[in-house]
């Protein structure tokens, strides 16, 4: 796919309903997840935004059902539903597939509550886990105790029950004596015959032993503790303990984005960032460098014109949290009764690091063209040949019965499109070899009796218009080292365009000789043609066709010429305009070759 539109094309759809607000949303999120950091610009901030919006629409729950069946490889998606919901948050943690790299990189960033959803990941590798252990992010679950080895149950004994006695007046009265209190570690058992087997004993003495294991894990954890110092992890990576109260508070993490409300002239009237008093009553709008708060000069540009704000660049200087470069995104606001200008909604951005893209060999350039070009044609003929395709049916009444009227339209149509098509394989057999990706056939051709025989076809067109032709072949055959088939094509360009340029009346010469080791064509330009520069009369033109001789090539003489020249210098020949005519030097085929394959 050379122009990928997918995104542009989601975005320009409207949505009217909560239905169409999911559909879009997972669309978003499925373009935008596999995007990766080093290639978000505009376009993609644009789609972000509008995941904010369908966002709004939806409920917390609703949106996490969306993000729970799209898996996405973006950590900018991560963090940017990080900030919503709780069930979103969750839902986007877990529907990620970062690795180890970016999980490093993000996790930091995220919020609390969002670094424990983290945790409840089985793909985590170790440096992730040491990491969300040093932010106090550990597994809270009740670590499994040790079962007990399982012993022969006795074997049933029956027993009878004492016969009832009526309780005698002495005996109503009978003093209580409190049992002796058993250790926290043991759970009495229950009382049942001798040989029964009791499920709830299983699972309440289960549960008493993981809460007293939990206990002692507790108390190695503050054992631990108390021999580091305050704040720090403990050596086995459990969380560490508050600080004291003189001990200075942590530092707060810098926010990642903002948002911003700007009034008419340019000041922050509001910052979504705690304390607000940090931006608020700055002028962002400033391209002065001197300026604390200053921006550059396309985002100044764009507030000067009341245009929107695509990744334009800010600079702050000021409180830690809000220190550095930010990239902002922002869009005007018009009053409704009026469009009076109101201001600016913006959003600050931090530039995110996550990870580092592996190094790609460079490659060619031109290589690099070629490729893309061919690509296009390739796409470009599938359309084309659908048409074609659909003309040649209804001009041969394929699908019933059709007015002649339509059926010329539709010869017509198939004819366009032939010729179309033709000329895409022109350019890309011009493309294929000055690329270096076609290669000729070899062979031999006698250059004198295909010179020949393309002279006497244009004959007829050029008598009809009056032009003097004065021919000089070389009487003896001129093997060069080409194929007959590629010589009489290269060779027919050349002819045809001259035939198409010649006026009515002027005077041509064409002369073939040969040399030691090479067959030297001369052609005389006509009037028309060796009037142009080296650089025109090269250059494709359209326009190039004139009298009745039809243009050789979809694109003009030029490109004709152009072609015919990459052709000549596949076969190691040559094509060079020698002021007012054309020479065309082919190689002659090596004599040695010649024996080996009359002895063949």
């Amino acid at each position: 796919m050379i122009v990928d539109d997918r995104l542009e094309t989601v975005l320009r759809t409207h949505v009217a309903s909560k239905t169409a607000a999911k559909t879009q949303l997972r669309q978003l999120v499925d373009l935008l997840g596999t995007v990766p950091l080093s290639a978000w610009n505009a376009r993609h901030a644009t789609a972000l935004q509008r995941v904010d919006s369908l966002a709004a629409m939806l409920s917390d729950e609703e949106c996490a059902a969306v993000l729970r069946v799209v898996p996405h490889r973006s950590a900018v998606l991560v963090y940017h539903f990080a900030q919503g919901g709780l069930r979103t948050a969750s839902a986007a943690v877990s529907s990620a597939r970062l690795s180890s790299e970016d999980w490093l990189a993000l996790i930091p960033r995220l919020p609390t509550t969002a670094r424990g959803f983290v945790r409840h990941r089985s793909d985590l590798g170790e440096p992730v886990r040491e990491l969300l252990s040093r932010l106090g992010v550990d597994d809270f679950l009740l670590p499994e105790p040790a079962r007990p080895e399982a012993t022969p149950a006795a074997p049933f004994a029956p027993f009878a029950l004492p016969e009832p006695v009526a309780p005698s007046p002495e005996s109503v009265t009978v003093p209580f004596e409190e049992p002796a209190p058993q250790p926290a570690t043991e759970v009495a058992p229950a009382i049942l015959p001798t040989g029964f087997h009791s499920d709830a004993e299983d699972g309440i003495g289960a549960i008493v032993r993981r809460i007293e294991a939990f206990r002692r894990k507790r108390k190695e954890r503050d054992d631990a503790a108390t021999s580091d110092k305050p704040g720090q992890p403990a050596p086995d990576g459990i969380a560490p303990r508050l600080p004291f109260a003189e001990e200075d508070a942590p530092a707060r993490p810098a926010p990642l984005s903002i948002d911003l409300r700007i009034d008419a002239n340019g000041t922050v009237t509001s910052a979504g960032i705690d304390p607000p008093g940090m931006l608020v009553g700055t002028h962002p709008f400033c391209a002065n460098t001197v300026a604390p708060v200053h921006c550059d000069s396309d985002m100044e540009r764009a507030f000067r014109h009341r245009q929107p704000i695509r990744a334009g660049r800010l600079h702050i200087e000021g409180a830690p949290p809000v220190t550095g470069h930010w990239q902002a995104d922002g869009t005007p606001l018009f009053a409704p009764d009026g469009g009076r200008f109101t201001g600016y909604l913006l959003r600050l951005r931090r530039p995110l690091t996550l990870g580092v893209a592996p190094a790609v060999a460079p490659t060619a350039p031109a290589s690099n063209e070629a490729d893309r070009l061919r690509q296009l044609l390739h796409e470009l003929r599938t359309p084309i040949n659908a048409i074609q395709g659909f003309a040649e049916m209804i001009q041969s009444q394929a699908l019933g019965s059709t007015p002649h009227q339509y059926r010329a339209m539709a010869a017509s149509i198939a004819s366009d499109a032939a010729q179309i098509l033709a000329g895409f394989e022109e350019v890309e057999r011009l493309v294929k070899l000055e690329s270096h990706a076609l290669t000729l056939e070899p062979g031999e051709a006698d250059a004198s009796a295909i010179v020949a025989r393309m002279v006497e076809q244009l004959l007829p067109v050029l008598n009809t218009r009056n032009v003097r032709l004065a021919v000089t072949i070389s009487p003896t055959p001129l093997p060069v080292a080409m194929a007959a088939e590629e010589l009489e094509r290269s060779v027919w360009r050349v002819l045809s365009v001259i035939a198409a340029s010649v006026a009515p009346g002027e005077r041509l010469t064409i002369a073939l000789d040969g040399e030691s080791n090479a067959a030297r064509l001369t052609i005389a330009l006509p009037a028309s043609l060796y009037r142009l520069d080296d650089t025109a009369l090269f250059a494709p033109d359209v326009s190039a066709s004139t009298g009745s001789f039809t243009a050789p090539a979809m694109l003009g003489n030029g490109f004709a010429l152009r072609l015919a020249r990459a052709e000549f210098e596949a076969t190691t020949g040559a094509l060079v305009r020698e002021g007012e005519r054309l020479l065309i030097t082919l190689p002659l085929s090596a004599p040695s070759a010649n024996a080996a394959a009359v002895k063949a």
